[in-house]
C-alpha cells in the first residue's frame, strides 16, 4: 500500500514539475523570430519595433508607423544591441537600451489594423496601456493601389516634382453659379475643422482644412490646438446638375501638438498622396459633391460630420458661405512649411511657449521622456513663470544664474521622492533653459523652500527633423 502511495505521489510530483516547466508568457514572446511592435491606437506614430535575437539580445527601433522596417536603432551604452531580461513574474520584459524599454504583458490582443492582422498582448508601458503584437498576415492590395512602400522618405526639393498638374485635362464648370471661394465648418474624426474651398470656372478646385484636437460634442468652445493642415486639389466632374470633386493631390502637414505654441506651430511631417495612372489611387476620400438647395450651397461627404450653422436649411450638408480668404497653393504650402522649420532650427526658442513646445516635441520622440523623467504634456502645464520666480542655489549656497526661459508640466508618474516642486497649483516638474541647455529644478529638502537647478544629461535642445514623405 505504501509503495502504491509513493507511486501516486511520484506521478503527481511529475505533473507539477511538467506544469512548472511550461514556458511563461514572456519567455514565449522572446523565443520567436518575429518582429513585434509596441504602439497605441492605430500605430500611426511613435511605434517601437522589437526583434529578439540570440544570446538575450534585441534589435529595437523607433519607427514612423506600424510595419515600417526603417527606423532609428536604440542601442545600449556601448552602442551595441541591448540585452533583455525576463522577470520571474512571467509577464515583464526589460530591454536594457540607453532609453530602457520595460513593459508587462496583460491580456491577449488581436486586431486588424488597416489590413494588417495583429496578434499579441495588451501591455502596461510607462503607466499606460499599449498594444504589443506581430503581423500574422497582410491583406492583399487592390490592383488600383500602388505597390510602393508606404510613406517613402523624399528630399524636400523633390516633393513638388510629384504634384499632379490639375489644369491638364480639366473640364470647365457647367454651372457657373457653383464657382467661388467658400468657408465651412465641419468635424473630421471628432476634430473640429475649419475649411476653405475654391472652385474655379476652368474645372479645378482646391480645399484647405485645418483640423484641431479631438474633443467631445459637449464642449462649447473649439480647441486651439492644431493637429494638421490638409490641402486637397483636383478637378470637378459635372454630373446631374451637381459638381463632384475628384482629388488629384492630397498634402498633409502635421504639427507637434503637446505643449503647442499656437502662435508659432512646429511642423512635424509633410506627406503627399496623389491619384494618377502611374501610382494608382492613393487618396482615400469619400465621394464629395457640391450642390445648391434653396439658394444655398452645400458640401456633401461621408468623411465629414456636419456642424449645423445658424442659417442653413439642409441638415445633412456642410453649409458653404462666401469667403474673401485666399488659399495658399499646394506648392507654396510645402515651401512655407520648410521655411518655418528652417527658422526654428536657426532660432528655436524666443519665449517660454517656444521652449515648452520644443521640449514637448523632443519628449514625443523619446518615449514621452526628458532624460530619464517621464512627462505628461496631456495633463497640466504652464508658461507664465518668470526666471526670478525660481532662483536656484548651488551646493555651496551660492545663487545660480537665472534661467532664460521656464515652463512647468505634470510628471507622467508621481514619485514621493521625485523631482517635483510643490506650487499653489499642485506638484509639477519645472524646466529651465540656459545657454541652449536643459535644466530641471529640484528641491533637496521637501520641507524647505531651497531649490537648485540641475542639468538634464542626454537631452539636446535640438529641433526634431522635419520628415517629407510620399505615399
Amino acid at each position: 500500500m505504501r509503495k502504491k502511495l509513493f507511486a501516486i505521489l511520484g506521478i503527481l510530483f511529475l505533473f507539477i514539475m511538467i506544469a512548472g516547466c511550461g514556458k511563461k508568457d514572456n519567455a514565449q514572446v522572446v523565443d520567436t523570430t518575429k518582429t513585434w511592435y509596441l504602439f497605441q491606437d492605430q500605430g500611426e506614430s511613435n511605434v517601437i519595433s522589437i526583434k529578439f535575437l540570440k544570446n538575450s539580445k534585441a534589435e529595437v527601433k523607433d519607427t514612423l508607423s506600424l510595419g515600417d522596417s526603417v527606423g532609428i536603432n536604440r542601442m545600449n551604452n556601448n552602442n551595441a544591441n541591448p540585452s533583455y531580461e525576463l522577470n520571474r513574474d512571467g509577464k515583464t520584459i526589460v530591454i536594457n537600451s540607453s532609453e530602457k524599454v520595460a513593459f508587462k504583458l496583460l491580456k491577449p490582443y488581436k486586431e486588424n489594423v488597416y489590413g494588417r492582422h495583429m496578434k499579441g498582448y495588451y501591455v502596461q508601458y510607462q503607466g499606460q496601456t499599449y498594444k504589443f503584437g506581430y503581423i500574422t498576415k497582410t491583406d492583399k492590395k487592390t490592383k488600383t493601389v500602388s505597390d510602393k512602400k508606404k510613406s517613402q522618405s523624399i528630399a524636400y526639393k523633390s516633393m513638388p516634382d510629384h504634384i499632379i498638374d490639375i489644369n491638364s485635362g480639366a473640364t470647365p464648370l457647367k454651372n457657373q453659379n457653383l464657382a467661388g471661394n467658400f468657408n465651412f465648418s465641419t468635424i473630421i474624426n471628432y476634430r473640429r475643422t475649419d475649411g476653405n474651398l475654391t472652385v474655379n470656372t476652368n474645372g479645378t478646385y482646391q480645399m484647405t482644412l485645418t483640423e484641431h484636437a479631438a474633443q467631445p460634442d459637449t464642449d462649447t468652445t473649439d480647441s486651439k490646438v492644431v493637429m494638421a493642415t490638409t490641402i486637397e486639389s483636383g478637378q470637378v466632374q459635372n454630373l446631374y446638375g451637381k459638381v463632384y470633386l475628384v482629388p488629384k493631390n492630397f498634402l498633409t502637414i502635421t504639427y507637434y501638438f503637446h505643449g503647442q505654441n499656437q502662435a508659432n506651430l512646429l511642423p512635424k511631417s509633410v506627406n503627399l498622396k496623389v491619384n494618377s495612372k502611374a501610382t494608382g489611387n492613393q487618396i482615400k476620400r469619400a465621394r464629395t459633391r457640391i450642390e445648391s438647395n434653396s439658394g444655398q450651397l452645400y458640401l456633401f461627404s461621408s468623411d465629414f460630420t456636419v456642424r449645423k450653422q445658424k442659417d442653413q436649411k439642409v441638415a445633412n450638408g456642410n453649409y458653404l458661405t462666401e469667403s474673401d480668404k485666399s488659399q495658399v497653393s499646394l506648392r507654396d504650402a510645402i515651401t512655407q512649411t520648410y521655411n518655418v522649420y528652417k527658422n526654428y532650427v536657426a532660432d528655436p526658442v524666443q519665449s517660454n511657449a517656444d521652449f515648452m513646445q520644443l521640449a514637448a516635441a523632443i519628449s514625443d520622440n523619446h518615449d514621452k521622456k526628458l532624460g530619464n523623467v517621464a512627462v505628461d504634456f496631456g495633463g497640466k502645464y504652464g508658461i507664465n513663470q518668470e526666471p526670478t520666480d525660481y532662483q536656484g542655489v548651488d551646493i555651496d549656497g551660492n545663487k545660480q544664474p537665472l534661467m532664460q526661459y521656464l515652463f512647468l508640466v505634470t510628471p507622467a508618474v508621481y514619485k514621493e521622492n521625485g523631482p517635483t516642486i510643490t506650487t499653489n497649483q499642485g506638484k509639477f516638474l519645472i524646466y529651465g533653459m540656459l545657454n541652449n541647455r536643459l535644466f530641471l529644478l529640484k528641491q533637496p529638502d521637501k520641507d524647505s523652500t531651497t531649490v537648485t537647478w540641475t542639468l538634464v544629461n542626454g537631452v539636446k535642445l535640438k529641433v526634431p527633423v522635419l520628415k517629407f514623405t510620399l505615399d
